[in-house]
C-alpha cells in the first residue's frame, strides 16, 4: 500500500512537472551575411564582397572579369564562400533551419543556376552559429542571394547580391 501511495505522489509530480509550459525561446536573427571569392592561384579569400542592396549598377573594379588575374585583385576566382551567421538561444526543443538561396548565371553557361538549400541551425552555448555554402562557376554575373530562417514566427529574411561584371 505503502509503494502504491509513493507511485501516485511520483505520477502527479511528473504531471505537474511535464505540463508546465516552457517559456517561448526568442526566435533566432540572421546577423551577418558574408561572400568571399577564393583566388584559385593562393588558396586564400577575399574581403566581403556582398552587397545590401542592388542600387546603382556600376560595378566594383575588383569584381570585373574575376575569372582572370588581374591587377585590383589577388588573382583569378571562379568560387565564392557564402557565410550565415545566426544568433539566439540555445533550444533543443525546437528545429529550425536557414533556407539558403543563390540564383546566377555561371561564367560560361546560358541558363541561371538556382541553388537552395536548407541547413539546420545548431546554436550552442556561444548563442551563435554559422553555416557555409559554396558556389561554383561564378564570376561574370550578379548573384542574388537570400537566407531566411524556417520553422519561427519571424523568418529573418537577409538578401545580399554580388555585382561580378565581365567584359574588356
Amino acid at each position: 500500500m505503502r509503494s502504491s501511495i509513493l507511485l501516485v505522489l511520483l505520477l502527479a509530480s511528473f504531471e505537474v512537472v511535464c505540463g508546465q509550459q516552457q517559456p517561448p525561446v526568442p526566435d533566432y536573427k540572421i546577423t551577418s551575411v558574408k561572400a568571399m571569392l577564393f583566388y584559385d592561384n593562393k588558396g586564400t579569400f577575399s574581403r566581403d564582397v556582398a552587397e545590401p542592396t542592388f542600387e546603382n549598377y556600376l560595378v566594383p573594379s575588383i569584381l570585373w572579369n574575376t575569372p582572370i588575374e588581374g591587377a585590383s585583385r589577388e588573382g583569378a576566382s571562379t568560387q565564392v564562400l557564402v557565410t550565415v551567421e545566426v544568433t539566439g538561444e540555445y533550444a533543443a526543443t525546437r528545429l529550425r533551419q536557414i533556407e539558403f538561396i543563390a540564383r546566377y548565371r555561371p561564367v560560361e553557361g546560358k541558363r541561371e543556376v538556382f541553388m537552395r538549400r536548407l541547413i539546420p541551425i545548431r546554436i550552442g552555448e556561444s548563442g551563435n552559429y554559422i553555416a557555409g555554402f559554396w558556389l561554383d562557376n561564378a564570376g561574370c554575373n550578379t548573384v542574388r542571394l537570400s537566407a531566411r530562417i524556417l520553422g519561427q514566427k519571424q523568418s529573418s529574411l537577409t538578401k545580399r547580391f554580388i555585382k561580378f561584371g565581365c567584359g574588356e
